[in-house]
């Protein structure tokens, strides 16, 4: 239970700097290995889902690498970890690491779409998205 407030808690403060635009490729278990340029915004204690779904810096965000941070897992919304967004090109190398997953606003993916499944509520897993003042709308798809 106070792992699934503290994980609600972060949720919200970390919804407030996201924008809804969906990853159009995905690249589960690889990471680049020498993107362009340095991480733009980091945010910890996410869903890969909201990693997959969300744009999290000003500007045009052309990847973003999500890293399972498996003390949360189990908890509704799982996987949950750390997401990096960057703003440049992620270069031809890919590193194999289980516990990454390469979301692209590009068709650089192995797979096509997001990849991840929809956001889930912290506190009962049921399917929805997040406005971007952290109002988690159960069953929405068009938050703002």
């Amino acid at each position: 239970m106070f792992a699934k407030s503290i994980i609600t808690a972060l949720t919200l403060a970390v919804a407030v700097t996201a924008t809804l635009d969906p990853a159009t490729s995905n690249t589960k278990g690889k990471y680049p290995s020498s993107p362009s340029c340095s991480v733009t915004k980091t945010s910890k204690a996410i869903q890969a889902a909201e990693c997959s779904h969300n744009t999290r810096v000003s500007g045009t965000q052309t990847f973003a690498v999500f890293t399972q941070d498996h003390q949360y897992d189990g908890n509704y919304g799982y996987p949950y970890g750390t997401c990096e967004a960057y703003t440049c090109e992620p270069g031809t190398t890919m590193k194999s690491d289980s516990d990454k997953w390469t979301f692209f606003w590009s068709d650089d993916g192995e797979e096509s779409g997001e990849g991840a499944g929809c956001i889930k509520s912290p506190d009962d897993g049921t399917c929805g998205c997040e406005d971007s003042d952290g109002t988690f709308v159960y069953g929405g798809s068009d938050c703002t």
